[in-house]
């Protein structure tokens, strides 16, 4: 099953398709919290295991990024402030596999809003992203390009550590989860800037 980090992966690409919520548990699956394409992510995976006849189970499943899904994090989760995330334009294109992985490659619009405040801006992500699982029931994010990533409290990485945050990457990332969806594991090299910090 590949919907849990690679759903919240996705989110991390697709700002506005993901509803990559608090720490959660989906019907005894690991959903990964970080990233922004984890909504659009999740709907597609639903859809292709719905909908797609077994004797297809060996071809990938793909589709666009869903243009119009939004996502709103309540203060603390994704940032100080209530984050509000849509996905506006792009060509991404969302592949799943069978045996667990995940790939996402193009460009995508987010429009990220401070509900509180009124404060916006555009987010034009570029890249791809590999969610793979591992043996112990975690998983491995890996992104390139221009990419945002969500991290939430507890989770590894930038910033502090206790709350939720979000951010910008410019070059590569990685990240580990364990079987819960928690970041352990952070890394990256490139730039990175605080998306929150942008909206504050």
């Amino acid at each position: 099953m590949i919907a849990p980090l690679a759903v919240a992966a996705l989110v991390a690409l697709l700002a506005g398709s993901a509803p990559v919520l608090q720490r959660r548990r989906v019907a005894r699956a690991r959903v990964r919290r970080g990233g922004l394409l984890v909504g659009a992510v999740a709907m597609m995976l639903g859809s292709a295991v719905a909908l797609a006849p077994d004797a297809a189970a060996s071809k990938p499943d793909r589709m666009p990024a869903p243009i119009g899904n939004s996502n709103t994090f309540p203060a603390g989760i994704a940032c100080p402030f209530t984050l509000r995330t849509e996905l506006v334009g792009g060509n991404q294109v969302l592949t799943s596999y069978d045996d667990g992985r995940f790939h996402a490659t193009g460009r995508h619009l987010d429009l990220l809003t401070n509900v509180d405040s009124g404060a916006t801006t555009r987010l034009d992500l570029q890249g791809s992203l590999d969610f793979v699982l591992t043996a112990n029931g975690g998983s491995i994010i890996r992104a390139s390009g221009m990419t945002s990533f969500l991290f939430f409290p507890g989770d590894a990485g930038p910033g502090d550590t206790q709350t939720g945050r979000m951010y910008l990457f410019v070059g590569h990332f990685v990240a580990t989860s364990d079987p819960s969806g928690t970041v352990t594991s952070f890394t990256s090299s490139g730039s990175s800037q605080d998306v929150c910090a942008m909206l504050s």
